[in-house]
């Protein structure tokens, strides 16, 4: 009489209720389970989402590490280009009256 998130219908028609969600679930129980967190709440991540970050693979670390540098790289070039542009007093052709350092925010960005 129960149908799990994991199962697989062929054909048919039927209808559904949603009993419980998320880490709740029969499928959540496994997943706390496998985390070997047996009795414990599950901890989250953004108060709804559970939080992985101790069962990462070495891909997800190596992915989150990438993410990190290029995020920090792009930055870095932003505020390059702030400063090269606010140096050599580069104006919005549109708007020759406006402030350089106004012009290079949004060219950076």
């Amino acid at each position: 009489n129960m149908v799990f998130s994991g199962c697989s219908v062929t054909n048919g028609k039927g209808r559904g209720v949603v009993c419980q969600t998320g880490m709740h679930t029969r499928i959540g129980r496994i997943a706390q389970l496998i985390a070997g967190d047996e009795g414990s709440k599950p901890k989250t991540k953004c108060g709804c989402l559970p939080d992985t970050s101790a069962n990462a693979t070495p891909l997800q670390q190596n992915l989150e590490k990438l993410g990190g540098k290029i995020g920090v790289i792009a930055i870095v070039v932003c505020i390059i280009i702030f400063i090269i542009g606010v140096l050599l007093d580069r104006t919005d052709p549109a708007n020759p009256g406006s402030p350089a350092w106004l012009y290079m925010i949004l060219i950076s960005v």
